[in-house]
């Protein structure tokens, strides 16, 4: 709906971006960093059902948000041109979000692959420096597709609520919580007794905490921006979208998985009921915080003087 500001603005709600890339902000962050997580641990030498496990679920969660990011434009058969195109703009963020994205899962499939006894014929199969180069460079990548996932929006100029430093910040360590939290549950499934599960659930409590004082302080700062930025905030805490976010964001999302983990996980040091219901609450106030920041996206424009 177009309204006419007193303050000599156009406020209209952003009709880009909707679902789709909801998903694939999600998915996107959660994977890299669910890889960066396992990879981690595998310089630790740590749980090997942890490492394989944890890299092919980054690889596929990654590869599924991208093809929702590639359903959501306007031909998505032509997607490939933006890699092939002649006049490729390294310095265009879809270019470089596009190399990221294909640069990690590249190399991600390389490192893991010599794990799988299916490619155990692989020339490097055996040979630890290469295997750890590969890695190296997933993780360096992986960090690049999850500030990507943040810094997507954040260049929106006329959408002052995106238009923002600490949001590439706060996508960033949602996407460590969601990573975590996604492989607690698939620990669950493959090695329960794993004692990565306590340390995984004990860090994304801290990584929660952390969260929430940020997205605190962002939205104060926000409220005080400009118009629409101000509106934004409004949105989300008192208007449509506050049962997303009060309810699904903050309560669900944070404040009732940092309690579970806090008030009873960490205190048990044991793998329960617990510490499924958690993660699997992370999980839905992560995609959830997706949603909410495009939604509330509002686009201030400039009307007479």
């Amino acid at each position: 709906m177009l309204v006419l500001e007193p303050q000599h603005y156009y406020l209209l709600q952003q009709p880009w971006w909707g679902m789709l890339i909801a998903l694939y902000l999600f998915l996107g962050g959660l994977g890299a960093m669910a890889f960066c997580t396992s990879f981690y641990f595998w310089r630790r030498k740590g749980n090997g059902s942890l490492v394989v496990g944890g890299s092919i679920l980054g690889l596929i969660a990654v590869l599924i948000g991208t093809i929702f990011l590639i359903l959501d434009l306007g031909h998505p058969e032509r997607f490939y041109l933006v890699l092939l195109s002649p006049k490729l703009n390294l310095s265009s963020w879809i270019a470089i979000g596009s190399i990221l994205l294909l640069a990690f899962m590249i190399f991600t499939a390389l490192f893991v692959a010599p794990m799988l006894r299916w490619f155990r014929w692989l020339p490097w199969a055996k040979n630890e420096t290469v295997i750890r180069t590969f890695g190296w460079l997933g993780f360096i990548t992986g960090i690049g597709v999850s500030a990507y996932t943040g810094i997507l929006i954040g260049i929106v100029f006329n959408i002052p609520f995106w238009n923002a430093p600490a949001l590439p910040v706060i996508f960033m360590i949602s996407a460590f919580s969601t990573g975590l939290a996604s492989l607690i549950l698939m620990m669950l499934f493959l090695d329960r007794e794993a004692h990565e599960i306590h340390v995984m659930a004990k860090t994304d409590g801290f990584t929660m905490i952390f969260e929430l004082i940020v997205i605190s302080i962002f939205l104060l700062i926000r409220s005080y921006g400009p118009v629409a930025a101000a509106e934004s905030v409004n949105t989300i805490l008192f208007g449509w979208l506050a049962p997303y976010f009060v309810g699904g964001v903050l309560l669900i999302g944070l404040a009732i998985p940092i309690m579970l983990i806090f008030g009873y996980e960490v205190k048990r040091q044991g793998v329960t009921a617990v510490t499924a219901i958690s993660a699997i609450f992370v999980l839905i106030g992560g995609a959830l915080l997706r949603y909410v920041v495009l939604e509330a996206g509002i686009l201030q424009i400039p009307c007479c003087v």
